[in-house]
Parts: C-alpha cells; sequence; structure tokens
C-alpha cells in the first residue's frame, strides 16, 4: 500500500512555566486541514478514532524504533526545513481522549526558541494511508517541527502547519486521477474545454458500450435459438437413423441372415447403423440368407388354388431338417414372417 508524507498539524506549546517532557503529536478525532502532501499543499481530512488510537501510536513507535536503531538519531527541526534540531522524540503512545502522544527531549536551541516565544505550535511530519489514517513514519529526515503559523486557530491545542488559507483556491492543476483520465480520452488537460470535451468522451463511450452489450445480447438470442434448432435436429436424425437400423435388423432376421435370437449381432448391427455406419449396412446386406424360399408365396400358379397346409409346414419341417431352426413352432414362426398372408391361410385349415 502506497502511504503520502504528511506535514500537518500543529500543537500549541505552554507560553511559561516548565517545557513538557510530552506533546500531543496527533489529535484524536477527524480534522481537516491544509497541510503540505508529498511537498505540496492539499485540503485533507486526518482520521485517529479512539478505536485506532492504540494502533497508530503503535506503527508510530514501531517507525521510531526504526529510526532510532540507524547512525542517524530522529529529530525534530524548525519550520520543516530540515536545519537545526529542536528536539529529539523518544517514544509514542495513545491517550484516550487526546490522541496520540509523543515524549521528547528538547535540544538547547528548541528549549531556548520556546522559552522566548520564538516558536509556540509543533508539527509533525508522519506518513498517512488512503483512508486518511497515520500509518507510520518516513524513513529520512526531521519527524516533526517547531512552527509559528497554525490553520486552525480556534483550537487552543491542536492547530495545522499552514501551508495556505482554507480560502485559497486550489492551484490550477488537475489532480493525478484527472490527469490520466485526460491522457486515456486523449484530451490536453490544458485546454480551456477539457473537462466538457472529457464528459462528451464519456458519454459518448457509455452510448457505445450499451450499444455493444445490445448486440451481443442479440446475438447471444440468436445463438441461443441456433443451438435449439441443431439440438431438435440432431435428435430427428438419431431417431431416423434408429428406425432405420431397427428395419434392416427386423429385414435380416426374417430372411435369416441374422438368427431371431442372436440379439448380440442385432444389438452391433444396431448400434453401428444408427451412428451412421454405412459399411455396416453393407455387411449386413451381403450376409447369407439362410431361410432360401421363404419369399416363394404358397399358392401355386395350376388353377390359382391355395396350397394345402401340408404345403405350409412343409416349408417348416424343411428348414428344421436343414438345421436352420431347432423346432417346428420356431420354423413356422419363419415361414410366417416371410408371407404372414398365407400364415393366415394357414391358420384357416386348422380351425
Amino acid at each position: 500500500m502506497s502511504h503520502r508524507l504528511i506535514t500537518a498539524f500543529a500543537s500549541a506549546l505552554p507560553e511559561s512555566g516548565e517545557l513538557p517532557a510530552e506533546i500531543v503529536y496527533l489529535p484524536e478525532g477527524e480534522s481537516k486541514i491544509r497541510p503540505y502532501v508529498d511537498g505540496k499543499p492539499k485540503t485533507i481530512t486526518v482520521k485517529v478514532p479512539a478505536s485506532k488510537g492504540s494502533e497508530i501510536a503503535a506503527a508510530l513507535q514501531a517507525g521510531l524504533l526504526k529510526r532510532q536503531e540507524s547512525n542517524v538519531r530522529p529529530w525534530f527541526d524548525f519550520e520543516h526545513k530540515a536545519g537545526a534540531s529542536s528536539a529529539l522524540p523518544k517514544a509514542f503512545r495513545y491517550e484516550p481522549g487526546r490522541g496520540v502522544m509523543c515524549s521528547v527531549e528538547w535540544t538547547g536551541a528548541g528549549r531556548s526558541a520556546i522559552e522566548g516565544k520564538d516558536f509556540s505550535y509543533f508539527s509533525p511530519t508522519f506518513l498517512m494511508d488512503a483512508d486518511g489514517f497515520p500509518a507510520g513514519l518516513p524513513e529520512r529526515g526531521p519527524l516533526g517541527a517547531l512552527v509559528n503559523e497554525p490553520a486552525f486557530r480556534e483550537i487552543p491545542r491542536i492547530a495545522a502547519s499552514d501551508a495556505a488559507s482554507d480560502t485559497d483556491p486550489e492551484p490550477n492543476q488537475p489532480p493525478i486521477m484527472s490527469k490520466l483520465i485526460f491522457a486515456a480520452l486523449a484530451i490536453s488537460a490544458a485546454a480551456e474545454n477539457a473537462e466538457s470535451e472529457a464528459v462528451k468522451a464519456i458519454e459518448t463511450l457509455k452510448s457505445d458500450h450499451q450499444s455493444v452489450s445490445a448486440k451481443a445480447a442479440a446475438l447471444e438470442q440468436a445463438n441461443a435459438e441456433l443451438k435449439t434448432k441443431v439440438q431438435a435436429a440432431e435428435a430427428e436424425t438419431r431417431k431416423t437413423r434408429k428406425d432405420r437400423a431397427d428395419t434392416l435388423v427386423k429385414a435380416a432376421v426374417a430372411d435369416g441372415r441374422i438368427a431371431p435370437k442372436d440379439d448380440a449381432m442385432q444389438g452391433k448391427f444396431r448400434e453401428k447403423i444408427e451412428a451412421g455406419d454405412t459399411f455396416a449396412e453393407e455387411i449386413l446386406a451381403q450376409l447369407p440368407k439362410q431361410h432360401e424360399g421363404l419369399d416363394k408365396p404358397l399358392v401355386k400358379a395350376a388353377g390359382g388354388k391355395q396350397a394345402h397346409a401340408s404345403d405350409f409346414e412343409g416349408k417348416a419341417r424343411a428348414l428344421v431338417t436343414a438345421g436352420q431352426a431347432k423346432t417346428l413352432d420356431e420354423a413356422l414362426g419363419l415361414v410366417a414372417a416371410a408371407d404372414p398372408s398365407a400364415y393366415g391361410e394357414y391358420l384357416k385349415t386348422l380351425a
């Protein structure tokens, strides 16, 4: 997470008496101030809620300990000018109702400046996160300074180092985010109509986005409808192939190319034909017919009279004799399948 360097508050120092061994480094609560942020004046809100007071103080203490471990001791200067040292920070702690406190050791220059009323306020330098909470101390430079010009004169103990009057307008420069937006839109940030052109460009982008979204929705709907049609066509094709496979296999069973009880063979041919295997159809058509002659009518040409029942049974017995049927009933079924009408006449002779 990136942190901003803040040169911010100023807390009043006593005008007489003993110098305090501890000062308010950051006041409790929310304070809207106009300090220097990364070297530039800017209005911000610094948050030191009671719920995070101890956490903020701990972060500052950790930063102070790290600075104290280096060869260059941490210090406060005068007017944030990194010159003479006014005091040495010793420790941070949180005090409910007041804020983050800092114990200090005053230098000769600092003691003299305060006792001589050359300076009356203290202004800290710290890091602040994007949400407005103090997050630590800078790794280099002074951690605060004695100053004279607080911005919040109505607060007796706390004030801000005055970068500019609160009534002063912001510098005529767009913030970093605005510059990034102008650059993305290919608009010069220095142009007089930069903002209006940016608004127009953004509105155009929004309109284009809505148009693209509408087209995408229409394409998605069309794709769904096409998918439904394809699925229906595929289902119809599968049904047609299934019906064809069933018809061809039944015909093969009827003329003896496949045994009636050979379910495995029938299943394999059905599966292949349903899958569109034309080669399987060719093989099925070329299988030898075991029931030769069953396709011939039982009606004799002489006189056009119906053959006797014995003729029908004769064909059945011939199948049994040839080993093409195991029983007479099975053979009669095969003959009947070959000529259903003749089988009907046969049944009448048995009545």
